[in-house]
């Protein structure tokens, strides 16, 4: 009678385990590294088109009513534009922007044609949108920071570049002290400091 011999298998050495170990663990960590890295681009995306909004209802405000849609633009020293303002609650900018009465009787209405510039959806756990229900709003960015705003308010058709003085000299090498826009807007980015290299803003490309 023919006996059928059964193939030899053969085990996995432990230098070969490790091996494909150490492979799964770096495929893994290239993953991770990935899906990271498209979830940060994905909140940098969202920072700004809600900043992009922000300069654009700015724009189309001042070209319907022929002013700033902020009770005071008082110019710095030597002529210079008045300060940066902050979407923190300090100013009924945002409430302007969204065509919303003043917070108070006696609060000046800077927008009584009720022209909605701009919309904000609500913020999920103080975070990309609009904080709370306290007048005036406040508006947060995706890691919970107000944006900035820059306002041509000498009318020279500029601002000052925060770019000038980036952490960062790949960006800060070379600026120059002004850009030419009426209106800038830009977040602190993920790290929530600002004038660093993952600063948002509207007058990069990304």
């Amino acid at each position: 009678m023919k006996t059928h011999r059964q193939p030899a298998t053969r085990a996995f050495t432990l230098i070969e385990l490790l091996i494909t170990i150490t492979i799964i663990a770096i495929l893994a960590s290239m993953t991770a590294a990935g899906i990271s890295y498209a979830i940060d681009q994905g909140n940098r995306l969202k920072v700004r088109t809600v900043l992009m909004d922000l300069k654009n209802g700015i724009e189309q405000f001042q070209i319907d009513y022929g002013r700033w849609p902020i009770q005071s633009t008082a110019q710095g020293a030597n002529g210079e534009d008045a300060g940066e303002l902050l979407t923190d609650g300090s100013n009924s900018l945002v409430d302007t922007l969204m065509g919303i009465p003043p917070a108070s009787s006696g609060g000046v209405d800077l927008n009584p044609k009720r022209t909605p510039f701009a919309s904000f959806p609500p913020a999920n756990n103080g975070r990309h949108g609009l904080v709370g229900a306290a007048r005036p709003f406040k508006l947060a960015d995706m890691y919970g920071q107000p944006y900035h705003i820059l306002l041509d308010t000498n009318g020279d058709n500029q601002v000052k570049s925060p770019d000038v003085s980036n952490t960062d000299p790949k960006i800060s090498t070379g600026q120059a002290a002004h850009l030419v826009t009426k209106v800038a807007v830009y977040s602190s980015g993920k790290d929530q400091i600002l004038r660093t290299s993952d600063d948002v803003t509207s007058w990069r490309p990304k």
